[in-house]
């Protein structure tokens, strides 16, 4: 009998022997990066943005549908650290197979900065932004679409009016497929470790201030041609608001090009950069897509 099962247990029981080893290898260093940069970043801009600024930056609040009580902000507050706390046992787990990937070749990562020369290793930030960026639109787009909607984006768009906080309130499956940017670059193109480091730290610094709920361009941006492809709080407060449209995270251009940007987003950056309160959620027009 132990015979029949060999072939089915043998590979299993090898594999938790690999798991458990290289967790035991790499998962106190994953919990504390993780761990420290969703806790940094969003308490950071919480507390800049929503305390110590909240006085000057009050005519920017972005209206919420219906009033909010402080119960009701409290509560939503704890589910979004919940489920980011989840997120962030995700991303430990998966950190476990990039950091095991790494040692054996797979990923194209390296250490010393001298490889590729001082330009590819700081222009490769930049780039991995822009890759960032179209492949955030895109997954994102898809977990929108009703198949998969209920199993990854949903969890996320349970807030309609977003805190610091929200920055990772994901499902697991969303969780994963953010991750996934990371491994799925070094696969094809090479990425100094450091390079990795800066750009995770600016990605949840730019997310968490993505969810503000205060509007934080300058006045005239928006409507700037080159300063206008950047992504303003209002942008992505406006995907929470209707649920559709305004998909990407750092730029505007990809909505604009495929056509789902709201057609009210400038109107409705001019009003909160201008302290017009008469702009309200539900006079917003949906966008395509």
């Amino acid at each position: 009998m132990d015979a029949l099962f060999d072939p089915i247990l043998a590979p299993i029981v090898d594999f938790a022997s690999w798991f458990l080893g290289a967790a035991e290898r790499r998962l106190g260093t994953s919990v504390r990066f993780e761990a420290t940069r969703y806790f940094s970043a969003t308490l950071a801009v919480f507390l800049l943005v929503w305390i110590v600024f909240e006085g000057s930056l009050k005519a920017r609040k972005i209206p919420a549908r219906g009033p909010r009580t402080f119960e009701a902000r409290s509560r939503q507050i704890r589910r979004e650290i919940f489920y980011s706390i989840s997120s962030v046992f995700v991303y430990m787990t998966m950190s476990i197979f990039l950091f095991e990937g790494a040692a054996d070749g797979i990923f194209k990562f390296y250490h010393d900065p001298d490889k590729y020369g001082p330009l590819y290793k700081y222009g490769s930030f930049f780039i991995l932004i822009l890759v960032h960026d179209a492949y955030f639109y895109w997954s994102h787009r898809a977990m929108h679409h009703p198949l998969l909607f209920k199993w990854t984006h949903a969890v996320h768009h349970r807030t309609k009016d977003p805190t610091p906080f929200t920055a990772y309130a994901f499902a697991p499956g969303e969780a994963a497929v953010n991750f996934m940017i990371i491994p799925l670059y070094a696969l094809v193109l090479p990425l100094h470790d450091m390079t990795t480091v800066y750009f995770l730290w600016f990605q949840i610094f730019r997310n968490a201030m993505a969810h503000a709920g205060y509007e934080l361009m300058p006045r005239g941006w928006a409507r700037h041609p080159i300063l206008g492809l950047n992504s303003s709080v209002t942008h992505h407060h406006m995907h929470h608001e209707k649920m559709t449209g305004n998909y990407g995270f750092y730029f505007t251009f990809w909505d604009r090009l495929m056509g789902t940007e709201h057609k009210d987003y400038l109107d409705r950056v001019d009003a909160i950069t201008a302290g017009d309160r008469r702009v309200e959620p539900n006079a917003i027009p949906s966008a395509g897509g």
